[in-house]
């Protein structure tokens, strides 16, 4: 009897040590809502920029950024696709700091511990530095690795986070990377690319974490 009581209290030190090295109030369903928001902004930006089947031939990205439309039509397309990304941005910014925050309330955890500050800290290094190039990016007119950039960089920022949460959010991590790298090689498709890793990626784990972490 005492070696069980021994046993549990060994698991109990275990898990307040767990809970103490790493940010464990992030919501699935903040993920979930993040993807499903990137999934309507990318079919926003597709919809303005007509990306339709002309002839029986898919225009692509690419091939639309460059249009007849000339310079100004290129600066809109820009702005819009600008506007649309920030809005998201702040919007799953917002959703996942409420909903977090909701969750450490109602596991009674401290939200803004020491550790969610290093996973913030690790998570947006990467990530403003990568918003920084993509900037620079289309003030060089190489609107076509934009896609990639983010996905490369984000990718970058969830595997140093990684470290302070869920190990699922590694994998996450390395999934935008290869988007990333592989949006680079499909020059013109990065739009779709960018759709697959902040939408359709965010809604699957999300949903994953949501049934293993949050219930």
């Amino acid at each position: 009897m005492e070696h069980k009581e021994q046993l549990s209290q060994i698991k109990d030190i275990k898990e307040m040590m767990d809970k103490a090295s790493r940010f464990s109030s992030l919501s699935g369903l903040a993920v979930i809502i993040s993807g499903i928001l990137a999934v309507i902004g990318a079919f926003l930006i597709y919809s303005d920029m007509e990306f339709v089947l002309k002839g029986g031939k898919l225009i692509s990205y690419s091939q639309l950024i460059n249009s007849e439309e000339g310079a100004d039509g290129l600066e809109r397309k820009i702005e819009f696709l600008l506007a649309v990304g920030s809005i998201i941005l702040i919007l799953s910014l917002f959703i996942t700091y409420l909903l977090s925050k909701r969750k450490a309330r109602k596991e009674k955890a401290e939200f803004l511990n020491p550790t969610f500050l290093r996973a913030t800290k690790a998570l947006f290094i990467p990530v403003i530095t990568g918003g920084i190039f993509s900037l620079l990016l289309i003030n060089n007119q190489a609107i076509g690795m934009v896609a990639p950039a983010t996905l490369i960089f984000y990718g970058l920022g969830l595997i140093n986070a990684s470290k302070y949460t869920y190990s699922e959010v590694e994998i996450l991590g390395y999934i935008e990377l290869i988007l990333g790298i592989v949006a680079s090689y499909f020059m013109g498709m990065g739009l779709l690319f960018w759709m697959i890793g902040f939408g359709i990626s965010h809604i699957v784990f999300g949903i994953i974490m949501y049934f293993i972490y949050d219930r």
